[in-house]
């Protein structure tokens, strides 16, 4: 019994140390590609309100990663946010076992400074987890979420971290100047 838990752990450590590990989109995921601003050469957001933003970076995957360093010119910036559940939180399950268990989808976005000893600058989650059922019910969809940072002339990335979801988006974005 613990030989398994410890070779699991092993494996999520080094998945963990040696960055991302992506899995290829499927049809019907968010996104399966990142499209570009053929005149500028700079990403095209998905979500809606981008008039007035630039895209620093996007990172879409289904499983945990860590994201491409991205820089940030000013003081402000914000994170934009969404993710499509396998799953519907708390549904049960029957294991091959026979066992129920409840599964719970799962998004979880370290920030984090790189010009400043790697420090977490915050972890967002989404308010409230990721539950279809309760959307359905409520007749209010809450995504994209969006967290606003009051810091900046920096450089961060993206630690990711996953469980059960069909695909994420997340973007960094900045104010376009006037």
């Amino acid at each position: 019994m613990k030989i398994p838990l410890l070779f699991i752990i092993a494996m999520i450590f080094s998945i963990l140390v040696t960055g991302c590990i992506s899995q290829p989109s499927t049809p019907g995921s968010l996104v399966t590609a990142v499209t570009t601003d053929q005149a500028t050469a700079a990403p095209v957001s998905v979500f809606p309100d981008s008039s007035g933003f630039t895209t620093l970076i996007t990172a879409t995957g289904q499983s945990g990663k860590t994201s491409d360093t991205f820089s940030v010119p000013g003081g402000y910036w914000e994170l934009w946010y969404t993710a499509d559940p396998f799953i519907m939180g708390g549904q049960d399950s029957v294991s091959a076992s026979g066992s129920n268990s409840a599964l719970f989808p799962y998004l979880s976005i370290q920030v984090i400074d790189t010009t400043n000893s790697d420090r977490i600058v915050k972890t967002v989650e989404p308010p409230g987890g990721l539950d279809k059922t309760l959307w359905a019910k409520s007749g209010i969809d809450p995504r994209p979420w969006k967290q606003k940072f009051y810091e900046g002339n920096k450089e961060y990335c993206f630690v990711i971290t996953t469980k059960h979801l069909k695909s994420y988006v997340i973007e960094a974005r900045i104010p376009k100047s006037s």
